[in-house]
């Protein structure tokens, strides 16, 4: 999985919250801070149509990876796009390739807090967007 900021409001990065959503998490995944026990880490979000992501543009990412550009029209809570790193002791992970790196499940991640009108790139949807349409979030912090 991939994903991106290309156009932000406000340079607000959060890199103090782990991951605490059960599983490893891709680049390019929408996720909330946590409550309660929870509120150092970041997990899944619940499905929220109300919240408008419009698709803007269907590209390609390194390595001839489809993916998709989304605009903030509309949101209704504090979200976050993945945005790691790549993993930098991992051989196989070529300087600029960060199309398969996952951040494990307890680990400190980096992201990035939505904003209305911030643009990113991500190919973490459900079924195949459509330039023009608005989706919101799945309860698997996909787009769709």
């Amino acid at each position: 999985m991939n994903g991106y900021m290309t156009k932000l409001q406000g340079y607000v990065y959060e890199g103090t919250l782990a991951n605490g959503c059960g599983k490893a998490i891709p680049n390019g995944l929408i996720v909330v801070q946590g409550t309660g026990a929870n509120a150092d880490k970041y997990v899944l979000p619940a499905a929220d149509s109300s919240t408008k992501l419009l698709c803007m543009e269907v590209t390609d990412m390194f390595g001839g990876v489809t993916a998709y550009r989304f605009q903030v029209q509309e949101i209704t809570k504090r979200y976050f796009l993945v945005e790691n790193s790549f993993q930098h002791n991992v051989e196989e992970y070529q300087q600029y390739d960060k199309r398969d790196y996952e951040q494990p499940e307890g680990e400190l991640c980096r992201a990035h807090a939505l904003l209305l009108g911030d643009e990113f790139v991500t190919n973490c949807v459900t079924g195949t967007p459509v330039v023009g349409t608005a989706y919101g979030i799945k309860a698997d912090g996909t787009i769709g």
